[in-house]
């Protein structure tokens, strides 16, 4: 029997009831040792390849003339990623499964039908096992240059590129069929863009892939998130999933372009269709005016690819050195589509399209969308009425002087409604609590709300900082008897802000479920499912209290189609901007929050970064108090009267700030002004647009620049309630969003 060559690796799924000194790979058996050359998963084979050689010779007539790295062989059957965290490739390494080299799609002789799953795949596949929080290769090492995967089932499972820097890297994933939720990441394949003065050079080959059974469970995630010099994307067959194709985010914020002078993205011979993502195919530009940048999408075959009435191509370009080249492709909608197959915003010049089939869509050119030019300093008010689909009458000479004595002495004091600390106990934080001040400051942040998890220890050291520091604790749950929840996705994590140290003694007293057991420094509780009903009598009673229930992240872990079930009781916050501004995150949870909103929940918005590490300035909200004080922001978070996001909203009707509850009546005015931009997050030559809202739609919109305060008054109508946020048009994302003034009680 012949040994496995020197620079291979054997990987046998069942290891515990497998040989332990022979590996067979595409029908052909080798003398193997266990630990030297066989093992049992995947991260202790890719830690052996680290330091080897690659083979001096091909076997199993593998399709290739010769491997640059060490190879990694997986038998047939199931293959765990799910070591903590990540599975971390370092060094270059090539892994190939039982059908490395068979394509899994066969043509069809329609054009409009799905290709045919090739009958030599599906038996005996290696199939890659991931999972919600894990489930991830990462490529993390700075010296790196080769990645291949191939011919694998992929299931749950997604690949990312985390480095900002390093030299020459070539991956290819071929062959690969993937299906299953995404998890966490939500991206397929997620290419970090790399460090403006980097030598990180991505060429990427992406071929002969099947996408099936592939929800992305309302998350906004992506197939492919592109930031590499060069990028060939070839026979992707892809139906019938909710997922973005790419190759941006919702938001079209993540840039396509690479450090380079030029880069090249195509995608061809593909098949795509039934696939409603927000953004269709997408590409950005933004922030890379002085660079080129050329997309080319050829013999593909797209239908249904888009959300009802949304174009299904959605380049986002800021220069004529951007180009999108799109031909002999047959781009379908079957529904019928009041909007162009193509809409781009910015630049329209370096468009070409050349022998395609565009039907079902209102339009077969493509629209062009141009940015704004010129940003006035000030909000326009000159008109006499406002310009959205809610008309209302504009005030020319209105009185400001009740709302400007509601918030006479204050300031505008900026933080983070959700972090975590490292103070011991249970707490999974990195940043140790008592560095924390420093470090705020050192960001511009005035306040910051604690839950570490399992525990109420912070709230008891001698570092707890009663100005800089908010009580509150995020346990998880698992929600039963929900309404429209995916199986298996009804977790949330829920957090417990409370106004004293002793609120959530007071809370585990009343609900025994928790089993809290010990003091309150060393003390910890389990994390008890709930019905519903019992979840919302929990909400009830933190509210009695003091205090306030908030849902954060709520699109990160339960997936449903009813908005009802992320909804626990009136008065909740939900966690409407998350992470950062421009995360697919932000963009679901407020569309969530908007959605509850239309239904008539009174539901407040908050934000926060979820850091678990230093402090961030990512997502703060902005509150106009007269100290900077725990209980002072703590009340006025409970009112509801403040901005998730860096600008600051003074909002009032008739004597009532934001969050207020009260009944309509005639002649009432809406006075808003907005001011105190957070000068970390506000950024030069940038559009941002004031908007206004009522439960019939948008009010009033108008741009400004965010250097100048500005003032609006309205004559309101009998409405459910009004808010106002501010949008950044530049980038494609919103950076405040206030909370209503509810006119229904």
């Amino acid at each position: 029997m012949k040994k496995l060559p020197l620079g291979y690796f054997a990987v046998q799924s069942d290891f515990e009831n497998a040989s332990k000194n022979t590996f067979t790979y595409k029908g052909e058996t080798f003398e193997v040792k266990e630990g030297e050359n066989l093992f049992g998963n995947i991260k202790d084979a890719v830690e052996a390849a680290a330091d080897a050689s690659a083979p001096a010779e091909v076997i199993c007539n593998l399709p290739y003339e010769s491997f640059s790295a060490p190879v990694l062989l997986f038998s047939g059957g199931r293959h765990n990623v799910d070591a903590f965290d990540r599975i971390k490739i370092l060094n270059s390494v090539v892994m190939l499964g039982e059908k490395a080299g068979i394509n899994p799609n066969m043509p069809s002789s329609e054009r409009k039908d799905m290709p045919a799953l090739n009958p030599e795949r599906g038996e005996g596949e290696s199939i890659l096992v991931g999972h919600y929080w894990y489930g991830k290769i990462f490529v993390e090492g700075p010296d790196c240059e080769c990645f291949i995967m191939d011919g694998f089932l992929s299931a749950g499972v997604r690949f990312k590129d985390v480095r900002k820097t390093g030299g020459k890297f070539r991956f290819e994933s071929k062959n690969i069929i993937h299906e299953g939720r995404c998890g966490w990441e939500h991206n397929q394949y997620n290419f970090v863009p790399a460090a403006a003065d980097s030598e990180l050079d991505r060429d990427i080959l992406i071929k002969n892939i099947r996408i099936i059974k592939f929800p992305d469970l309302d998350y906004g995630g992506a197939f492919a998130l592109l930031n590499v010099h060069k990028a060939e994307l070839d026979n992707i067959c892809f139906e019938g999933s909710g997922q973005l194709i790419g190759f941006t985010n919702l938001t079209g914020s993540y840039s396509n372009c690479s450090q380079f002078d030029t880069t090249e993205i195509t995608l061809k011979n593909s098949y795509i269709a039934n696939a409603s993502g927000e953004n269709g195919i997408s590409f950005s530009t933004i922030g890379a005016e002085d660079r080129a940048f050329n997309a080319t999408i050829s013999n593909c075959t797209v239908i249904d690819a888009s959300r009802k009435d949304a174009p299904v191509i959605n380049p986002y370009f800021t220069s004529e050195k951007h180009t999108l080249t799109v031909s002999d492709c047959l781009i379908a909608d079957t529904r019928g589509n009041s909007s162009a197959a193509i809409a781009v915003t910015g630049c329209s010049n370096g468009v070409e399209i050349e022998n395609t089939t565009v039907q079902g869509f209102a339009s077969d050119s493509h629209t062009v969308a141009p940015p704004p030019v010129c940003v006035p300093e000030y909000i326009d008010t000159s008109a006499d009425e406002t310009n959205g689909e809610d008309t209302h009458k504009i005030l020319k000479n209105a009185d400001f002087s009740a709302l400007d004595k509601h918030y006479e002495g204050t300031k505008a004091y900026y933080g983070d409604q959700h972090v975590h600390t490292k103070c011991g106990g249970t707490s999974d934080g990195s940043f140790p609590m008592a560095d924390w001040p420093q470090e705020m400051d050192n960001i511009g942040l005035d306040f910051a709300i604690i839950v570490d998890h399992r525990q109420m220890r912070g709230f008891f050291l001698p570092e707890w900082n009663e100005e800089r520091f908010l009580m509150g604790n995020e346990p998880s749950a698992r929600i039963l008897e929900l309404n429209a929840a995916v199986e298996g996705y009804h977790n949330i994590h829920y957090n417990m802000l409370v106004p004293n140290k002793y609120g959530l003694a007071m809370i585990f007293a009343n609900f025994p479920e928790f089993e809290f057991r010990g003091d309150e420094l060393n003390g910890s509780h389990k994390y008890p499912p709930f019905t519903k009903e019992r979840f919302m009598e929990l909400t009830q009673f933190i509210q009695s209290i003091g205090g306030m229930m908030v849902h954060p992240h709520p699109k990160t872990m339960m997936s449903s189609t009813d908005p009802l079930d992320f909804y626990y009781g009136e008065h909740m916050f939900l966690e409407t901007l998350y992470e950062t501004f421009e995360s697919n995150f932000s963009f679901k949870n407020y569309q969530l929050w908007t959605e509850l909103l239309a239904l008539g929940k009174h539901v407040y918005a908050s934000g926060g970064s979820d850091t678990h590490r230093r402090p961030s300035n990512a997502v703060v909200s902005t509150f106009y108090t007269k100290e900077r004080r725990d209980s002072v922001f703590f009340e006025q978070m409970r009112k509801g009267d403040f901005t998730v996001g860096c600008v600051g909203m003074k909002m009032f009707i008739d004597g009532n700030p934001m969050g207020s509850e009260l009944e309509y009546k005639d002649g009432m005015v809406l006075t808003l002004r907005v001011d105190d931009f957070f000068s970390r997050q506000w950024k030069e030559n940038t559009a941002y647009e004031l908007r206004i809202y009522s439960d019939e739609g948008l009010v009033y919109k108008s741009l400004y620049d965010g250097t100048k305060p500005q003032a609006i008054a309205l004559e309101t109508k009998k409405r459910r309630f009004y808010r106002a946020e501010v949008f950044d048009l530049t980038h494609g994302y919103r950076v405040a969003v206030g909370n209503p003034i509810w006119l229904d009680k």
